[in-house]
């Protein structure tokens, strides 16, 4: 016959709080939204882009982990590559917003004729 201890060991070892899963690192690289033109002397431009790699599973974060929006993650197939993954969710991003008309423009070359 089990003693009163026993029995509150026996019951507490199945309800072990299961290790917690450390949160994934940010990463950060870049991406080019603007080519540079020597032409105009326009030096181009960068956004950064940062985002964790939770297992298969790349998602969009600003610089302290936390994701932005709602559908910024997507689940890589075999063979790709989180930084371009990351790169081209960002671009999407960039490019869904009104960023692009406030850049600079490019004229033609002014000729007399």
């Amino acid at each position: 016959m089990a003693t009163w201890a026993q029995k509150i060991k026996a019951h507490s070892a199945g309800k072990q709080a299961k290790p917690r899963k450390p949160k994934p690192a940010v990463q950060t690289t870049y991406a080019q939204t603007r080519p540079a033109d020597s032409e105009i002397g326009d030096p181009g431009a960068v956004i950064f882009v940062h985002y964790t790699v939770d297992e298969n599973t790349v998602t969009l974060t600003d610089e302290k982990g936390a994701a932005i929006g709602k559908a910024n993650s997507y689940v890589m197939q075999p063979g790709e590559d989180a930084i371009r993954i990351a790169k081209r969710m960002a671009l999407a991003r960039f490019q869904s917003t009104d960023a692009p008309f406030n850049r600079r423009l490019k004229y033609p070359p002014q000729s007399l004729a």
